[in-house]
């Protein structure tokens, strides 16, 4: 494998790898970490693509959990013209362009162009005195701001394209026009670039091609830990340099179904600490259009074994923060999150439904069984409060069998609906988890109080709905109560 990039930068790479330590050291976030990652990696090894895959051991699946994707355009047919903006001030006066912020610049005002961005840079596509063209690139590959050798490179690369521009052949042949772009590209690489030329008929600048580098476009896909190219390098825990990766026979298409992209040269690493596997960071096709190198791959895996050790200090953080507000018996949340998360939301000004719940006759099942029967009839009725609730809702328990559920964004009807739906589940269990022990007595009384309607903070709607559940128990049991009213059932 052939490679004429030239010695390596070892003061970049060490650079680079100062700044990523340091970086992820810093959070305790993952998705920070994630993404200060990618960016980093990205700085050693430009590329059109790089991913994330975490490792989801429950499910053995790997998780696209940052991505960066290249997708490519070719405006054909109707093409919008372009009378403002950059790229047509760059076509008007022939003059080449650097802005650092784009947002202060009064030639950018308000562009309609694919390749917005903070930093810009625009260059004229000449032939002899006449311009067929503007090649506009936005933001660095790496974030920085341009400096005045990106555009001396682009002008370059601008004055050799110039001489292969025939819009007419190149309205038929998209791919020569995506192939002119990606050259100009790599001239100065960037995340987004666009070529705008002028109609066949010298009336007006049009849009011709786009490519830009997307982040997020396949977050969230899964696939099975044992499936591609990455599957395989989870599962032998060693990194792969691929020259063409879409003709592997390990290659796995799901991903390309998505994106439209196919992978050529490919670097994958395995994400691992203390032996465990955490994910698999996938670098696909630089963009100067060369083979990755061992040196290259080195760095990535160099870089992937930092990010390992971030990785599981954030996921033992995580870990230690849903410990501390789950209660070990129900694993619902604790009274540490009641208290933490119901000012909060009340904080916020939006409307609320709180229910608090107490157990009817769950002193006889304890007397008559036990303790130990006691904590897996409060686990079991966990579960049954947890099945009624719908995403973004959250149940405590607070007490020895008394329950605080949270409503966001929910009226008094949901509220007494919701509470029903529990109160109906648990007077229908009539056993605990297919034993003997006889449920039949367990019922609950339910107390409902909304934000703002019967309580203005977060201590005072707890003793309304305590007080409701109450009500409920002193009438009869087996009920729901609203405060300041009479028990609905």
């Amino acid at each position: 494998m052939n490679d004429d990039s030239g010695p390596p930068d070892l003061t970049i790479e060490l650079t680079v790898i100062n700044e990523m330590t340091k970086a992820i050291t810093s959070t305790l976030n993952l998705a920070e970490i994630l993404r200060i990652a990618l960016q980093r990696i990205k700085t050693l090894v430009s590329a059109e693509a790089i991913s994330l895959l975490r490792y989801d051991r429950e499910r053995d699946e790997l998780v696209f959990a940052a991505t960066e994707t290249l997708r490519e355009a070719v405006f054909e047919g109707h093409r919008e013209g372009v009378g403002h903006g950059l790229a047509a001030w760059v076509a008007r006066t022939g003059r080449s362009a650097l802005v650092n912020d784009a947002a202060a610049d009064t030639r950018c005002g308000d562009p309609i162009s694919p390749c917005e961005g903070t930093h810009l840079l625009a260059v004229p596509l000449r032939q002899g005195a006449r311009i067929v063209g503007v090649i506009e690139a936005a933001d660095r590959y790496d974030g920085a701001p341009f400096q005045a050798a990106d555009l001396a490179a682009l002008e370059a690369a601008a004055a050799r394209l110039a001489g292969r521009i025939d819009p007419d052949h190149l309205a038929r042949h998209p791919d020569d026009l995506r192939a002119l772009l990606a050259e100009a590209v790599r001239a100065v690489p960037t995340q987004s670039a666009a070529v705008l030329l002028y109609d066949p008929g010298g009336r007006g600048l049009v849009f011709s091609a786009s490519r830009r580098l997307e982040a997020g476009v396949i977050d969230g896909l899964r696939l099975p830990a044992d499936r591609g190219i990455a599957g395989w390098v989870a599962r032998h825990r060693q990194p792969l340099l691929l020259d063409n990766a879409s003709d592997d026979p390990r290659y796995n298409r799901a991903s390309e179904a998505y994106t439209k992209f196919r992978p050529r040269g490919m670097l994958c690493v395995p994400v691992v600490s203390r032996n465990a596997l955490l994910g698999v960071i996938q670098v696909m096709n630089r963009l100067d259009d060369r083979p990755f190198d061992q040196r290259q791959l080195q760095l990535v895996q160099i870089l992937a074994d930092h990010a390992a050790i971030a990785m599981e200090n954030a996921i033992l953080y995580r870990q230690a923060q849903v410990a501390a507000v789950t209660d070990d018996l129900t694993g619902l949340g604790n009274s540490r999150q009641l208290t933490q998360l119901l000012p909060q939301l009340i904080a916020a000004g939006r409307p609320l439904t709180l229910l608090v719940l107490d157990f009817d006759n769950f002193k006889q099942v304890v007397d008559r069984y036990g303790h130990m029967v006691g904590s897996r009839t409060l686990a079991f009725m966990g579960k049954l409060i947890a099945r009624a609730l719908r995403p973004g809702d959250s149940a405590a328990r607070f007490g020895g069998d008394e329950f605080a559920i949270i409503l966001p964004d929910s009226s008094v009807d949901v509220g007494i609906a919701i509470a029903e739906s529990i109160r109906a589940a648990i007077a229908a269990a009539d056993r605990l988890d297919e034993t003997d022990v006889d449920l039949s007595e367990v019922t609950a009384s339910v107390g409902v109080a909304v934000f703002p309607q019967h309580a203005s903070d977060a201590d005072a709607l707890m003793r309304a709905a305590d007080g409701a559940m109450y009500a409920v128990k002193r009438l009869r049991k087996n009920g729901v109560g609203v405060a300041g009213g009479s028990p609905c059932s």
